[in-house]
């Protein structure tokens, strides 16, 4: 089973803070109550613990709309080494930053587990089975809801198991809920009394705001059949709050949901790429649906604005894909349903796929001599 603590020891990469506090000697049961300290590291530890003991498969073919800046737990990064030079990182990018930048490192290793531990509820416990709120004060919830329904009619793949959950850091304040997610690879002598100190790490830490500090659940994501708790799209809060201190609040629900969607689009046809196409697939299959008349129609100034909100999450580091990728590709897909002879027709799913595949290539900037000479060096080391 591979070891995974490795996610959990860059924590604040973004703030250029190095990670955890080392976990505290044990004392006797009649010294003074734990420090704020111990209490983080200790829950640290058993985050840790707990990600150690899941399935090798759980977290198998994830993909997240962000790689976060504080959350490093989960499905391995593709980013490359280094920054791409010349690229600017997108605003939504550089807006997490900021925020992660803001925080002591006691508060980004509370909030690294913590949002690690938020992850795994909502991947392998949370069910849409349960009446599902989206936003901090349910005020997303018609557009999630409708925007769900009208993508389980629009693609040709099976959406009948595709469930919409939503990520809420309050969750983290119920030990019923931590317990059931603890319970998924610690040790059930452990459970318990882990899930009690998630509840209680989430009060006395107040950078955490209780579980409202956007950065816990500052992302999204989808989740294909063979992962942990199944088929799913998973729609974060705290990116939902800073979409729209972004600006992007009018069409903020409907292309990430399209989005994630398009993630279930390539995992019906076991499309699983290695490059950037992973993430920019789902930006063209998402611009088609919010263009076409049978998705939600939007018109030309809405759909420029479902490219610049896809701009805004694009990076620089051969991981996802850099704004300007991002962007030309949600475009793209605008344009394949606006150009259509017929406006009605829907392009089957696997047509989209390998339409995109072709286009891929044009999206890239042009290849440079770098790569074939470190190979080369390589090859005679």
């Amino acid at each position: 089973m591979p070891n995974r603590t490795r996610f959990l020891g860059r924590t604040l990469a973004a703030a250029g803070t190095v990670a955890a506090l080392a976990l505290a000697t044990a004392v006797p049961a009649a010294a003074a109550p734990s420090t704020v300290e111990q209490d983080v590291a200790q829950l640290y530890q058993d985050v840790i613990d707990l990600y150690n003991g899941l399935p090798a498969s759980a977290l198998r073919g994830v993909d997240r709309l962000i790689e976060s800046p504080v959350q490093k737990i989960g499905p391995r990064s593709r980013a490359a080494a280094g920054p791409i030079p010349g690229c600017t990182e997108g605003s939504l990018l550089t807006y997490a930053n900021k925020l992660a930048s803001q925080l002591t490192p006691l508060e980004g290793q509370a909030l690294d587990a913590l949002s690690g531990l938020g992850q795994l509820y909502v991947q392998g416990v949370a069910s849409d089975k349960t009446p599902q709120v989206f936003g901090t004060d349910g005020q997303y919830t018609p557009r999630a809801t409708d925007t769900i329904d009208k993508l389980r009619g629009f693609w040709d793949i099976e959406s009948w198991n595709i469930q919409l959950v939503a990520w809420k850091g309050t969750d983290l304040g119920s030990q019923a809920k931590m317990a059931q997610t603890f319970g998924l690879g610690l040790a059930p002598a452990k459970v318990k009394d882990a899930a009690a100190l998630a509840s209680k790490v989430l009060y006395e830490v107040p950078a955490l705001q209780g579980g409202r500090n956007p950065l816990l659940t500052l992302n999204a994501f989808s989740a294909p059949a063979g992962s942990l708790g199944g088929k799913r799209v998973a729609l974060g809060d705290g990116l939902l709050d800073t979409v729209d201190v972004l600006g992007f609040d009018d069409v903020s629900v409907e292309s990430v949901v399209g989005h994630e969607y398009g993630h279930q689009v390539d995992f019906a046809h076991d499309n699983y790429p290695r490059n950037e196409s992973s993430e920019m697939g789902p930006d063209a299959y998402g611009g088609y649906f919010v263009a076409h008349a049978k998705g939600f129609g939007w018109n030309a100034r809405t759909q420029q604005e479902v490219t610049y909100l896809d701009a805004s999450i694009g990076d620089c580091f051969h991981s996802h894909g850099t704004p300007g990728q991002r962007k030309a590709a949600s475009a793209w897909g605008e344009k394949q349903a606006t150009s259509q002879g017929n406006p009605n027709r829907i392009v089957p799913s696997a047509t989209m796929i390998e339409k995109f595949q072709k286009e891929y290539p044009k999206l890239m900037p042009p290849a440079t001599d770098q790569p074939a000479a470190a190979a080369v060096a390589a090859a005679r080391g």
